[in-house]
């Protein structure tokens, strides 16, 4: 049991360095090597006009500066806050960084400045039609035309881009093709502060066409980093790149995501992730230091192989858009139910069993159309399907605590002898056929189930603004702070049933620090997670006082 406690121990520091250290974790200095932007607008641009979109469930507006995304409001009530639409457009002042951002310049490509099609990036194009499901931009230069068509579909938070590019001068000419989507996050957003993880945590990703997915955080690309990115006529060596062909490209966070899949080009693509760190280097010098405005663009694109067009020729490339939440129905009929997209929801490493409990889930919604409740009745087919590994744990600690007396005048007899203390308590064990680990291992092959329980709600967008008994969000933390206290008071419950073995001290510290620990973290987690930490735990409780009961029952008929 002494060992037990000292893994127990261990669990928690490793709990608190995974919480705690974060936030005393500076950034480096050193600055990232990236490819100077070439992106320059030009010196004399006409007003900028607006093409608004309507699909189900989404209002888009699209910018006639580069024919760009700059708002993406959500409009289901569940995507209010404070009575506002959600907007997912991050960078609507910033042209060059906006969503579904067609760049026809490519810089790793290496073509001459006369051979471009375009002569820059940041491009004015005008309207050439626009209704509520269908906004039409056409850019007309001296040496090539581009038309680019937005259109809805009959699936939630959809845009589909049609783009057209043609040479009219009266020599070949070229384009390096690539589609960005791109989101702005500050430092002070993604962190949300002590035993709490901020739902705008983001990161990039690419999936593959076979479902594998690369996911990239921002401490991924440290300046170090970049010395493993090759340079190609694709990339300058300062974007990830990803292996095989893609399914899609996207930027995400916990919620929500801004995904873009590729569906028809003369070449294909590859896909390639970047986050680009920022803050005001001329007063810090790095990005944690800038508390204010440090933080960092998160990018994540299409690059298509360079293209040549013989004078007349065009070039067509078909991409479908996806701004909106992470939810797992509309995910797997995007695209119209071929475009993987419903990879971008990360279960973690134990990702099998959690996608057997989300079907789990979203059966029990269908049926009882309550998230609380069906995050109860998840919990307790978990805790029931457990049970047959929890028994042993169960029966070692009864058998552990018949033994109470003897293990006491043995802590007695050898307070000033750790070693023989050691071995008077095992020869006990053997004598009385008890063994602790026995117990322990069953229940740590349960775990994995725990785990891909606790990542399931950690991610379900489904909870986000779902109100439950006193929370109005089950995404959020309980802002009364009654179930936070409650859990720790079922956990100490639990702590008291145990038999408590070695030093008294020891004994306390367990008794009274874990119970503590579960308030002070439940105090930030989101309520949903705590309705099934709750549960979790009434449920051992009761388990154990059955099987408790059942032992008594038995051994009054044996005598």
């Amino acid at each position: 049991m002494e060992r037990a406690g000292r893994f127990l121990f261990i669990a928690v520091g490793l709990l608190l360095a995974f919480f705690v250290l974060p936030r005393f974790m500076g950034g480096s200095s050193e600055r990232q090597p990236l490819a100077a932007d070439p992106l320059a607008a030009p010196s004399a641009r006409p007003p900028e006009r607006f093409c608004d979109l309507w699909g189900p469930n989404f209002h888009a507006r699209l910018s006639t500066r580069s024919a760009t995304l700059t708002q993406a409001e959500l409009l289901p009530a569940k995507y209010r806050k404070k009575d506002k639409a959600i907007d997912l457009s991050t960078t609507p002042d910033y042209e060059p960084r906006r969503q579904l951002r067609f760049s026809w310049r490519n810089p790793a490509a290496g073509v001459k400045e006369p051979d471009w099609l375009v002569p820059t990036d940041l491009l004015d194009f005008e309207i050439r039609s626009g209704s509520k499901d269908r906004c039409e931009f056409v850019y007309k230069g001296e040496r090539s035309e581009i038309v680019e068509r937005f259109e809805t579909t009959k699936l939630p938070y959809e845009i589909l881009v049609t783009t057209t590019i043609q040479n009219l001068a009266d020599r070949p000419l070229k384009h390096a093709l690539t589609v960005h989507t791109d989101a702005w996050r500050t430092d002070r957003e993604q962190h949300a502060g002590w035993f709490q993880v901020s739902p705008l945590i983001t990161h990039v990703e690419c999936v593959g066409s076979d479902g594998t997915a690369n996911r990239k955080r921002i401490e991924d690309f440290g300046a170090s980093h970049f010395k493993d990115f090759p340079r190609s006529n694709l990339s300058p060596g300062d974007w990830f790149e990803a292996p095989g062909r893609p399914a899609l490209a996207a930027v995400s966070n916990a919620y929500f995501s801004h995904a873009i899949v590729p569906l028809a080009a003369p070449v294909n693509p590859v896909c390639q992730l970047q986050v680009e760190e920022r803050w005001d280097a001329s007063k810090y010098r790095s990005r944690s230091e800038d508390k204010e405005h440090g933080g960092a663009m998160f990018r994540a694109r299409l690059a298509y192989p360079a293209r040549e067009l013989a004078p007349g020729q065009t070039d067509t490339v078909r991409v479908l858009g996806y701004v909106g939440p992470k939810e797992r129905r509309v995910l797997e009929e995007a695209g119209g139910g071929g475009s993987r997209m419903i990879e971008i929801i990360d279960l973690g490493i134990f990702s099998a069993i959690a996608k057997v409990l989300v079907a789990f889930l979203l059966k029990v919604h269908s049926v009882v159309p309550n998230w609380g409740i069906a995050i109860i009745v998840l919990t307790i087919t978990a805790r029931v399907l457990m049970f047959p590994l929890t028994l042993p744990s169960i029966r070692q600690m009864i058998r552990m605590r018949e033994l109470k007396p003897e293990m006491d005048a043995l802590n007695e007899k050898f307070k000033d002898d750790a070693q023989k203390k050691g071995l008077a308590q095992m020869e006990l064990w053997r004598k009385h056929n008890v063994n602790p680990l026995k117990g322990c291992l069953p229940q740590l092959a349960s775990m994995p189930v725990w785990f891909a329980l606790y990542t399931t709600l950690q991610t379900a967008v489904e909870l986000y603004n779902i109100p439950f008994l006193w929370f109005p969000d089950l995404s959020e933390s309980d802002p009364l702070f009654i179930l936070p206290f409650v859990i720790g008071g079922t956990n100490f419950l639990q702590q008291k049933m145990m038999p408590m073995q070695g030093d008294p001290t020891q004994q306390k510290m367990m008794l009274y620090l874990m119970p503590g620990m579960f308030i002070v973290m439940m105090l930030f987690l989101p309520s949903g997670l705590g309705v099934y930490m709750f549960t979790n735990g009434v449920l051992g409780i009761l388990q154990q006082q059955a099987v408790e009961w059942h032992a008594r029952r038995a051994l009054a008929t044996s005598k």
